[in-house]
């Protein structure tokens, strides 16, 4: 393993989510006790010689590719508890600023989220790792793989109608704007409700403020859960206490967490907001995904 790789967060904190298809999904990075699972992935890749002539046809050769991409490359795999290694990415450094990436996920899960996750993750550690430029190639009729790299922020540096298209992506901007701390995006005027508050005082602040969801405060301000329009969808819960039907296992941040932190929590815990605490737990404000959006607008 690259020592870079040691410092990174994909190997200290793997990323979970749940697929398309429903399953729980690991991406780690790649170590001694998976290179035979992720040789035996590109063994049961039907059919050889779909994607830039990879993977080799023969066994042989195939094997040969995969130690190769071990020996030479960054590399990372998802993982299926019921299926072993499905889905791998692998980053080749062209020089100490520049990489190029691949990503291949198993044809079964293909088209399940695997292949965007695998991306994301990849820009993140090119990112730590120190990487100013990400290149790929894909294949010009591969629709959907184009789309997820213009999601994740690559470009076009060519628009070939046949063949293969060269991408790009620009780590330079990016570094500078999900290093920043979340302090400069803060909302800070939240609208909050009291756990001694009736049910019903909840729901019309929800519907009043247009908002999803609530933060929940106690007498002294600290943050003891959150309330959302789906929890008042049975009409018993109406007239109870906010304390009775809260949800007490919240997600929450500091001022000092970086964005890239706070963004990587959106995608793989599926929030769109997160409330933000003090060292003594009070609540200071939220953070949600359209801050973060708005953020980027302005500074990329």
């Amino acid at each position: 393993m690259d020592h870079r790789v040691e410092q990174t967060t994909i190997h200290s904190f793997p990323h979970a989510f749940v697929s398309k298809k429903g399953e729980p999904i690991l991406i780690t990075t790649l170590d001694d006790k998976r290179c035979e699972r992720l040789i035996s992935m590109y063994l049961a890749y039907q059919p050889r010689n779909s994607f830039q002539g990879l993977p080799p046809i023969t066994d042989e050769a195939c094997v040969k590719w995969v130690q190769h991409m071990i020996g030479n490359g960054i590399n990372l795999v998802a993982l299926s508890f019921g299926e072993g290694v499905v889905g791998h990415t692998a980053l080749f450094p062209i020089n100490d600023r520049v990489c190029e990436m691949l990503v291949v996920v198993s044809p079964p899960l293909q088209n399940t989220g695997i292949g965007t996750e695998l991306t994301r993750c990849s820009v993140q550690l090119s990112h730590e790792i120190g990487f100013e430029k990400m290149r790929l190639s894909v294949d010009v009729t591969n629709v959907k793989a184009k789309h997820v790299y213009k999601k994740c922020g690559f470009e076009y540096l060519s628009q070939e109608s046949v063949g293969e298209v060269e991408m790009a992506l620009d780590l330079r901007g990016y570094r500078d704007a999900v290093s920043a701390t979340i302090d400069k995006i803060v909302k800070r005027d939240v609208i909050s409700v009291r756990d001694d508050q009736p049910c019903r005082d909840a729901v019309k602040l929800l519907l009043t403020s247009h908002v999803g969801s609530l933060p929940v405060v106690d007498g002294d301000g600290q943050l003891v859960g959150i309330v959302s329009k789906t929890d008042f969808m049975l009409p018993s819960k109406i007239g109870r206490k906010v304390s009775d039907i809260l949800t007490r296992d919240v997600v929450t941040v500091r001022e000092d967490c970086t964005i890239a932190k706070v963004v990587r929590m959106f995608q793989s815990r599926k929030i769109r907001c997160i409330p933000v605490v003090d060292d003594k737990s009070k609540l200071v404000g939220v953070v949600g995904r359209e801050d973060v959006l708005a953020y980027y607008t302005n500074i990329l």
